[in-house]
């Protein structure tokens, strides 16, 4: 009788404390909300705050000093985001790469491996050409932005692909991380600008590509050593946790930084109204470029199960809104797996592929990234170069397959390979303006 009295009382402490957990009434789902999504909101009001300060000081002063200074905080805020998304993408790709057994699931790592990486170039291609079609940076002038150059000191086409080749391979692993291969040509002496030399040079920005490729060897030498690879990878593993505290820590600047990137580039525009118009113009892009992804995924569902792929689709809404929601598709495994068994999926498929497809399949990324990289450039440079679009489209190919899972990663990396495109950086302000919605 004690026991049963016992038990009872539990309950009914338990289901107290739950009741005091949920929230009461509107007011208490409406503080819930806003706890949920606190970080979205605060980049809101940043933006928010940014276009307020940009149009007053714009209507204050036209100073060129003013302006060098309100963008001085986003800069800051730049910098220390690039100082630690270096080491956080090499890291993340080593463990993923060593954690991939081919020899264990077979044919089934096999395709999966060449799904994600196929769908990753595919759909960076998507976004290269919708930007390159529908040119949604074309007509914006900034008075912080002058093309000089003489057109006989310009690089090839071949000169480009050419040092995209030697930076694949670079020959110091502590140098690739600082600079990278860049052919420049110059006047040689006393020739009265007549006669030009080829010279293979450094530039000081980083080789995104080449350092992609030394950490997926890297990852697969440390697979290949097994147990000696093991402390290897524990490094990176502990690499990989520590910058991603650094990185979370530095995110919550994000709204500050965003209110004074966007003020900085209010002042350094010249035309508003065709800015905000190209905006509009970048958000159609990438609707436009996921929309023509989907439709072919669910052409490939079609073709390789002969079934209607509106069928699953309702099982991943659930998994979908959580990934949307905290910016994370791993924290959504549990409902993918729940989703694939509903359908029928065999669990020894489901819990291999989803996993990597998580950390490696970065499709819609990859559309935003090399959309975001391309409205940049056109904002950037009058004409961008076809050289300048190849190199766009394969940094975002690469770099997707270690994209962290972190809010505005996908700005993190188009920055990267912006910086990688010799393409300055000021435009990147506007992505945050839309970032939460795309």
């Amino acid at each position: 009788m004690s026991t049963k009295g016992s038990a009872s009382a539990e309950d009914s402490v338990e289901y107290r404390s739950q009741r005091e957990e949920a929230p009461k009434g509107c007011w208490g789902k409406f503080v819930k909300i806003v706890k949920d999504n606190l970080f979205m909101l605060l980049i809101l009001l940043g933006v928010a705050v940014g276009f307020g300060l940009g149009f007053g000081l714009r209507a204050a002063t036209d100073s060129p000093i003013a302006v060098q200074w309100v963008e001085l905080v986003g800069k800051l805020y730049i910098n220390v985001l690039d100082l630690t998304i270096l080491p956080l993408i090499a890291s993340n790709l080593i463990i993923v790469i060593a954690r991939i057994n081919p020899k264990e699931q077979g044919i089934t790592s096999i395709i999966t491996l060449s799904f994600i990486i196929g769908m990753n170039i595919f759909a960076a291609a998507i976004g290269t050409v919708t930007a390159v079609i529908i040119n949604p940076g074309k007509g914006v002038t900034k008075s912080n932005v002058t093309e000089s150059g003489d057109p006989a000191l310009r690089p090839s086409t071949s000169d480009v692909f050419a040092d995209l080749v030697l930076n694949i391979f670079p020959d110091n692993i502590i140098g690739m991380c600082i600079q990278q291969t860049k052919t420049s040509y110059s006047y040689v002496e006393g020739t009265n600008n007549s006669e030009v030399q080829r010279i293979v040079g450094t530039t000081g920005s980083k080789d995104l590509i080449g350092i992609l490729m030394v950490s997926i060897a890297f990852g697969l030498a440390a697979k290949g050593a097994g147990k000696k690879g093991k402390p290897f990878l524990e490094f990176f593993e502990s690499l990989c946790e520590v910058t991603l505290k650094l990185v979370r820590a530095f995110l919550l600047l994000t709204p500050v930084g965003v209110c004074f990137m966007i003020a900085g580039a209010i002042m350094g525009v010249e035309d508003l109204a065709t800015t905000f118009s190209n905006v509009g113009m970048f958000v159609v892009t990438v609707t436009v470029g996921i929309a023509v992804l989907f439709i072919f995924i669910l052409l490939i569902h079609f073709l390789t199960t002969f079934s209607n792929p509106f069928r699953f689709l309702p099982r991943t809404l659930k998994a979908w809104f959580i990934s949307f929601a905290t910016t994370s598709p791993i924290v959504s495994l549990p409902e993918m797996f729940e989703g694939c068994d509903e359908y029928g999926i065999r669990k020894e498929i489901s819990r291999f592929v989803c996993p990597i497809a998580t950390t490696m399949k970065s499709d819609g990324p990859a559309v935003f990234i090399s959309c975001s990289c391309m409205f940049v450039a056109q904002m950037e440079l009058s004409t961008v170069p076809p050289t300048t679009v190849v190199v766009i489209w394969l940094l975002t190919s690469v770099s997707v397959l270690a994209i962290p899972h972190v809010p505005s990663a996908s700005i993190l990396i188009a920055i990267t390979i912006l910086n990688s495109a010799d393409v300055l950086t000021t435009s990147v302000v506007y992505l945050y303006a839309v970032d939460w919605l795309l």
